[in-house]
């Protein structure tokens, strides 16, 4: 069974079509979102109304995130609603993810809450820290960094949250790094159109967040259909497997 660890999905008005899915993709793996929208431009009513209807917590952050979470300050901000989400939820770690993005197996970060914080990173070493579509950081060192930020001489509105928070974290303690790779592994960048059913099967998380080959046509309507896809490719898949050992366990009994 998934540990019940919260998950903060950072938002704004214009993921209104892709955030419902991400939702429903954390809630079938067995996690608990969190959706944090931005304050400066919240979700659109009905959504809310939708996010409310399902139970979903919501949070309003007022940091300014600077477009695509950027900026000391921004990345204080996550931290420190992290650290209030393991707080309300009673949970060791929390996972930031992006509203592009999609755990299909929560182990790559449930097997390793010994560590400080477990990352997604690039296998050659040429980006040096964590991507942001998904990381998990445990409660005392979301506010650890979130202390060092907030005691930050200078603000600079250019640091990119990612990079910031991971180069941060590995101060705190042992941090694990999850390097993508080609063919399968913790993470990849799933090209839209793809086979779901097989990225699903090779990769831990995906992201749909890329630039299509076509190029954007409406952009937000694009990440949710492919979200879609690949949420309820992962919901068949979760059922079938607990059929799979509800008939294991009766023919056991027989």
């Amino acid at each position: 069974m998934d540990a019940m660890i919260p998950v903060c999905i950072f938002t704004h008005s214009g993921a209104a079509l892709r955030l419902p899915w991400a939702v429903r993709g954390v809630l079938v793996v067995g996690l608990i979102p969190v959706v944090c929208q931005d304050g400066g431009d919240p979700l659109p009513p009905h959504v809310l109304g939708w996010l409310a209807s399902e139970g979903v917590e919501v949070r309003t952050t007022n940091f300014p995130r600077r477009g695509n979470l950027n900026g000391i300050e921004c990345a204080a901000g996550i931290c420190r609603e992290l650290e209030a989400a393991c707080i309300r939820h009673g949970s060791s770690h929390a996972i930031k993810l992006d509203d592009d993005t999609l755990i299909g197996d929560p182990q790559v970060f449930l097997n390793w809450l010994q560590f400080a914080a477990i990352g997604l990173t690039w296998s050659e070493g040429s980006r040096p820290g964590a991507y942001g579509l998904a990381y998990c950081l445990s409660r005392q060192t979301a506010a650890q960094v979130a202390a060092s930020l907030e005691a930050w001489p200078e603000i600079d509105e250019t640091a990119p949250e990612d990079l910031t928070i991971w180069w941060l974290a590995k101060h705190c303690g042992p941090c694990l790094d999850q390097p993508f790779a080609t063919r399968s592994g913790a993470w990849s960048a799933m090209p839209h159109g793809s086979d779901a059913q097989d990225a699903l099967a090779r990769f831990s998380v995906l992201t749909v967040g890329n630039v299509p080959a076509g190029g954007w046509k409406d952009r937000d309507r694009q990440i949710a259909g492919e979200l879609r896809r690949l949420v309820e490719h992962l919901a068949q898949r979760r059922q079938r497997g607990r059929n799979a050992r509800r008939t294991g366990r009766a023919q056991i009994r027989g």
